[in-house]
């Protein structure tokens, strides 16, 4: 961590509240510790944990809910759309083409680091299918040549 002394301050600010380990608290906690370092770093979030007597899993548990809260340090944000009807359009075949061409891992981020890729049951535009968000941006139509296309265009 950049800021150590500031995120040790945070966390024993949110710690010494009355209702430390309420999930408003601890999300007010994660916004500011981000808001320092950029994103929530795991040994940020043990340290946490630990000072505010919860396990860490509730903090993983809470950045899934709220989007903006990154655990890694990414720069773009990609959600691909796995619902019904955008499966029924190759978007499973989308999904492995980003995954092979990004290298994603297990947790979702891009071997450089730089591109977290998530899936979204139904964004809601089956008219449009298959859809990709990049950093909020919806996409629409999409085939394998221009998924390849914007991707690259993260890189």
């Amino acid at each position: 961590m950049k800021n150590e002394n500031e995120i040790r301050e945070i966390i024993e600010y949110y710690a010494s509240q009355r209702n430390a380990a309420e999930q408003e608290n601890i999300v007010s906690m994660l916004r500011e510790i981000q808001e320092v370092e950029g994103y929530i770093p795991v040994d940020a979030q043990e340290m946490a944990a630990e000072k505010l007597g919860v396990k860490r899993v509730i903090f993983s548990c809470i950045m899934k809910r709220i989007p903006d809260l990154k655990e890694a340090n990414y720069s773009h944000e990609l959600v691909l759309c796995t619902g019904e009807r955008c499966q029924n359009k190759n978007s499973m075949v989308l999904l492995e083409t980003v995954k092979k061409e990004l290298k994603i891992a297990k947790d979702g981020l891009s071997a450089d680091k730089k591109v977290h890729l998530t899936t979204q049951n139904c964004m809601k535009q089956c008219r449009t299918s298959p859809n990709m968000k990049i950093d909020g941006k919806l996409y629409t139509g999409l085939t394998e040549e221009k998924v390849l296309g914007l991707i690259r265009t993260l890189k």
